[in-house]
């Protein structure tokens, strides 16, 4: 069994770069569009079984019509392949309104595709191939602050690694855990990253084979020894800054525990 992880892709970021296409539309989101297309194209001629998206899914909290069918395509295609597919929640989807939140992955009409999932909460997940290969995916959409009980940043990233826990103590026996999500990995400093996100530790993961990060726009491979800890870094170069930065996308063998990148 395999899966198929791609970064974080941010359909929409333009950055006034691109030009016009000639059809309404500029030429960066027709990069952006190619980019994903190429990788669901690998997804399906490669025979995989599962995709999953690492969150930013679009740029803007509140997507245009034509970005939105931009994903609609690309996700429909995998469907129609009979490939299990996930678009984990990303704090670029994030809408907080009160105590409440949604997302603009939820309006997607992928949403209602068979083999399509969006997820805003936290989840195990379990899949089972032709072949009655079952793995356990831990999807984990952002999380913010906020929703973790805590006086202070520590307090809460403890109460979120807490629950990454319960979520791998679930898990059936005997069985691979892939875990995705979209918040940093703790390195030592809550200060990293500007000290006011949760993040998930490591060692919250024990139990999962491999957990892999979006968020971060650089590729980075954090741990080599299980739990084997990723960066996937973000689908396209948004910007200069990123001209010198290889992106990458993954292919993971579930059962031999082979990573391409």
């Amino acid at each position: 069994m395999r899966a198929i992880i791609c970064g974080d892709t941010h359909i929409g970021a333009v950055f006034g770069l691109g030009r016009p296409n000639g059809h309404g539309g500029n030429t960066r989101v027709d990069d952006y569009e190619a980019t994903l297309n190429k990788i669901i194209d690998y997804t399906i001629e490669s025979k995989a079984d599962i995709f999953i998206q690492t969150g930013d899914l679009f740029e803007h909290r509140d997507p245009s019509p034509q970005h939105m069918s931009i994903v609609d395509r690309a996700l429909k295609r995998l469907s129609n392949a009979n490939i299990a597919t996930f678009v984990i929640m990303g704090n670029h989807d994030y809408k907080k309104s009160g105590t409440e939140f949604t997302s603009s992955i939820t309006s997607l009409g992928a949403s209602e595709y068979p083999n399509v999932r969006m997820l805003l909460e936290p989840e195990l997940v379990e899949v089972c191939n032709s072949k009655n290969e079952i793995v356990n995916l831990l999807l984990i959409p952002y999380r913010d602050k906020r929703m973790y009980e805590g006086s202070n940043i520590r307090e809460q990233t403890a109460n979120f690694n807490s629950h990454i826990e319960s979520l791998v103590k679930n898990a059936g026996e005997d069985r691979p855990i892939v875990a995705v999500g979209h918040n940093f990995f703790f390195e030592g400093s809550y200060n990293d990253y500007g000290g006011s996100e949760v993040m998930a530790t490591p060692g919250a993961f024990n139990g999962c084979d491999i957990a892999v990060m979006g968020h971060l726009h650089q590729f980075r491979v954090l741990q080599k020894r299980a739990p084997v800890c990723i960066y996937s870094g973000s689908m396209e170069r948004s910007n200069f800054g990123d001209a010198g930065i290889d992106k990458y996308f993954i292919d993971y063998s579930i059962f031999d525990k082979k990573i391409k990148f």
